[in-house]
């Protein structure tokens, strides 16, 4: 019978534990008054968003099976303002969202940032969001006007003219590319949630009639 192990979050720590045995397999430290607000795990790595009372957060890696820190890095560093970290994993690399219009390739083994890149060059008065997702091992990028081809080893786009001509992406508001992204999108989505409610009940109901 395979063993029940579980891997829970709680206040400076995340735990390893063996349900079956009732023993911590290994504890990872957290920075203090840090507490896990999502967990994701793919293969050996296993990616904690941890946040303290005053609001900072930091992403941090580790590996599954050892439980020591791979890498970390303050939240706001890796996404910009009104993001979340929503990693795609590729390999040993992950690429994830990291601006309106850029994307950035990390290493997961040591939190090596591979590159940043614009998916688009800015314009003035033309300004789209875009959305990044795996298909299969294309990784693609959207907005509400195009779809764009994202080059995996060098991160330059180029627009995909059968694509974008046949398939109509004006008004899509949810993407899954593949069960990967799905475990990730999950744990992103819940934080998400929980920082928005949490942002609203200290606002203290403004706005309630």
């Amino acid at each position: 019978m395979k063993e029940r192990i579980g891997i829970f979050g709680k206040k400076n720590s995340v735990v390893k534990y063996n349900l079956d045995t009732q023993e911590s397999l290994w504890i990872a430290d957290l920075p203090h008054g840090h507490s896990p607000k999502a967990i994701a795990q793919y293969e050996d790595f296993l990616i904690v968003i941890d946040q303290n009372w005053l609001g900072t957060k930091n992403v941090s890696c580790f590996s599954e099976s050892k439980g020591n820190l791979l890498w970390r890095y303050r939240y706001n560093f890796l996404c910009g303002w009104g993001l979340y970290f929503n990693p795609i994993f590729l390999g040993d690399h992950i690429f994830f969202k990291s601006g309106a219009t850029d994307f950035t390739k990390l290493c997961c083994k040591t939190g090596t940032i591979i590159f940043k890149r614009n998916i688009k060059p800015k314009k003035f008065f033309s300004f789209h969001a875009y959305e990044i997702m795996l298909v299969g091992e294309s990784l693609i990028a959207y907005s509400n006007k195009e779809i764009r081809k994202i080059d995996i080893e060098t991160g330059f786009t180029e627009v995909d003219k059968d694509l974008t001509e046949k398939f109509n992406v004006n008004g899509v508001t949810a993407n899954l590319g593949n069960g990967v992204s799905f475990i990730s999108s999950i744990s992103s989505l819940n934080q998400q949630f929980e920082d928005e409610a949490a942002a609203a009940s200290s606002g203290g109901g403004a706005g309630a009639s």
